[in-house]
């Protein structure tokens, strides 16, 4: 993005303003979150008017089942994962799949802090299949990653060990577990490859993506179809992110 002295400068006012007013930190929900510097305004700026992840938070909100494991494939920073473990009963497993290294730390920070004594694990992968690694784009932005093999301008391409849903639903799900997937298009290689990793999913929140379906020539419809076949059924959609209950 073109430098803009103006336009930079009222961002900066207008941050220093709001932590000013919430004692350096962000506030989600009620909930104070950290926010790494080098993180670009634009999402600081949804944080800041309340509309960050919200179609996944009001989802959240209405269909968690604070009694049943959860498993978040893209924790990105954990604010939403904060959110989410608040929710939980004392004891409840909540594990945090996160590809981006440079966001591990704060997003460990931010879901814990809600739960401080809750059994909680955050893993650096990325959810992938056909190798124990799996290439992985990493903008200068910091939020802005992938599982790609292709870097585009401004990205640079790192390895990091590949995790299936299998693998993390493991034996502390026979019981049944919540599912939260926000992982920019890595959605269908989930619902393709590891269909049966879902037989004891209770509930899924899903951010679906289209555009990355069709340029692997796949489609909404098709990964609606895959989600059908592994016994989940859409029960509320707020735009691309979608409620699945099980069948």
């Amino acid at each position: 993005m073109t430098r803009n002295p103006i336009r930079d400068g009222i961002r900066s006012l207008r941050l220093a303003r709001y932590l000013s007013r919430h004692g350096g930190r962000f506030d989600f929900h009620g909930i104070p979150v950290t926010i790494p510097r080098q993180v670009n305004f634009a999402m600081k700026k949804q944080v800041m008017n309340g509309t960050y992840e919200e179609p996944e938070r009001q989802l959240v909100e209405r269909h968690l089942n604070p009694n049943l494991p959860v498993i978040e494939l893209g924790g990105s920073l954990g604010i939403l994962s904060a959110y989410v473990n608040r929710m939980l009963a004392p004891g409840v497993p909540y594990t945090i799949v996160e590809g981006n290294g440079a966001l591990i730390e704060t997003c460990r920070e931010n879901a814990a802090s809600t739960r401080p004594d809750g059994p909680l694990s955050v893993i650096h992968a990325a959810c992938a299949y056909g190798g124990d690694t799996v290439t992985f784009t990493q903008s200068q932005n910091t939020l802005g990653n992938r599982v790609d093999t292709q870097a585009k301008a401004g990205e640079r391409l790192i390895r990091v060990p590949a995790r299936t849903l299998s693998s993390l639903a493991g034996e502390q799900t026979k019981g049944g577990y919540t599912l939260i997937m926000d992982i920019e298009g890595g959605e269908l290689d989930v619902m393709e490859k590891d269909g049966g990793a879902f037989a004891q999913c209770r509930l899924a929140i899903i951010e679906i993506h289209p555009g990355a379906f069709g340029e692997r020539g796949s489609s909404e419809d098709a990964f609606l179809g895959l989600a059908a076949n592994a016994g989940l059924r859409p029960v509320e959609r707020i735009g691309a992110s979608i409620a699945f209950a099980r069948s």
